[in-house]
């Protein structure tokens, strides 16, 4: 344990802005925000990148960048927002240097599900197969605040800080991607209505 850390179990009952506060100097802290936030920044890097070894490195940079950086966080806004920034920026950067062209992806790496029947598991991986595809088509723009508010689950006001956009911009182009995916779903004959 690292001077003036605190056990691991008062780290996992921290808030993710007070170990961000403690994160420059305490690489227990740190190490409870990667656990925190690994799994959803992959995922975002992987949706927006074209194979597992890049979104591996992009990730990796993302936290190299976040522990690098720690002591400019200044807790204006969340700790996820600011983390999911950091990736954003460094996939700019990475696009920047290396693609031109839409990413398109085959598939999107998900959170183990113990729950469903195969049967059930089949139409949810068709359907979510289908979804994929469809949000493969919208703009950039678009695909990037769709992930980000539903599928990280971050808010409005969140996504407007990672994307530097405002809330209404945001809100916009949520607007616009949902209604997009809901007339490609209905000339598929899977909308709801």
């Amino acid at each position: 344990m690292m001077l003036g850390a605190l056990p691991e179990v008062a780290l996992r009952d921290l808030q993710d802005e007070d170990l961000a506060a403690r994160a420059d100097r305490d690489l227990n802290a740190f190490a409870e925000l990667y656990d925190r936030y690994l799994c959803r920044i992959y995922r975002f890097v992987r949706s927006q990148t074209r194979d597992d070894p890049t979104a591996e490195d992009l990730t990796a940079q993302t936290f190299f960048k976040a522990l690098a950086g720690a002591r400019s966080f200044r807790g204006q806004g969340s700790y996820r927002s600011w983390i999911f920034r950091i990736a954003r920026n460094t996939i700019a950067t990475w696009r920047a240097r290396h693609s031109k062209g839409p990413i398109v992806l085959a598939q999107v790496p998900e959170a183990a599900d113990p729950g469903p029947s195969p049967s059930a598991a089949a139409v949810a991986d068709e359907e979510q197969r289908i979804v994929r595809l469809l949000v493969n088509t919208l703009p950039p723009a678009q695909r990037e605040v769709l992930w980000l508010r539903y599928l990280d689950e971050l808010t409005t006001d969140e996504v407007a800080r990672v994307t530097g956009r405002t809330q209404g911009a945001v809100r916009t182009l949520l607007h616009r991607a949902i209604a997009s995916l809901r007339r490609a779903l209905n000339d598929r004959g899977l909308g709801a209505g």
